[in-house]
């Protein structure tokens, strides 16, 4: 595991931390909004640390204008395998 990935799986776990905070704080204040967002921001945590630096190198993709190339590549190549 190299530092950027456990970086990244210590940012989600402290995300997870700060979203169990407000949706505690959440329950003891009646906030439904602050109770959702503690939640979403659990999620975000979670998802940080099961894929590590893959999920910011995912959304970094899909920000992109180069976001359609993987698939134009794919279906080159398939329309070349089937080409003859």
């Amino acid at each position: 595991m190299t530092h950027r990935d456990l970086f990244w799986r210590t940012a989600g776990t402290a995300l997870i931390g700060a979203g169990y905070v407000l949706t505690r704080l959440a329950t003891e204040a009646g906030a439904d909004l602050v109770g959702i967002t503690g939640l979403l921001v659990a999620a975000a945590g979670l998802l940080l640390v099961l894929a590590g630096k893959k999920a910011v190198l995912a959304l970094r993709v899909e920000r992109s204008r180069h976001r359609e190339l993987p698939g134009a590549i794919r279906a080159s190549r398939r329309a070349r395998r089937e080409e003859p």
